[in-house]
């Protein structure tokens, strides 16, 4: 990697479920510091063990849900996202045949769902939103088709990246 890793960078797994084709989102435990309650891929910070930021989204998935990484195939990086607040994410498309089993860590994760792939892709489930932080104006979307969790910010951008994929295969 060219780029030096910082305590700002994070990586995620965006997870296709095949037995579905759905993909799978957590909702973050509410007792935590950072971002309580909000819906996001399984992933977290870079640490200085991980080899690379694959890894991380690894370590991570294995740490929130309890998926060893021998389940997971067809792994393709998407294009980092930047957040509001600093973090640079960097997102792996990966593919599950099936959810279960896994094992929720409650400490961090509240709640994992699916949403159906078809409706992840319609471009007109998702909305344009302005969000202001510190007197700036930030341009950003949500999610707004068939859920009733409140997908926002880099998760939805994420998501938007999958309508350009081919996910049948």
């Amino acid at each position: 990697m060219d780029r030096k890793k910082t305590g700002h960078d994070a990586a995620v797994i965006v997870l296709v479920e095949e037995s579905s084709q759905s993909l799978i989102l957590t909702q973050r435990s509410p007792q935590l510091k950072n971002h309580p309650g909000e819906i996001c891929f399984p992933g977290g910070r870079w640490q200085p063990g991980d080899l690379d930021f694959y890894r991380t989204a690894l370590r991570e998935l294995w740490e929130e849900l309890g998926i060893d990484a021998g389940r997971i195939h067809s792994e393709v990086p998407l294009a980092v996202e930047k957040t509001l607040t600093g973090f640079i994410i960097h997102p792996w498309l990966a593919k599950i045949k099936a959810l279960h089993p896994y094992r929720l860590d409650d400490q961090e994760v509240a709640d994992v769902f699916r949403i159906p792939l078809n409706e992840v892709c319609r471009k007109t489930n998702y909305q344009p939103i302005r969000i202001e932080r510190e007197g700036m104006v930030f341009e950003s979307c949500r999610y707004v088709g068939e859920s009733d969790r409140f997908v926002w910010g880099a998760t939805a951008r994420i998501m938007m990246q999958l309508c350009a994929l081919d996910l049948s295969h």
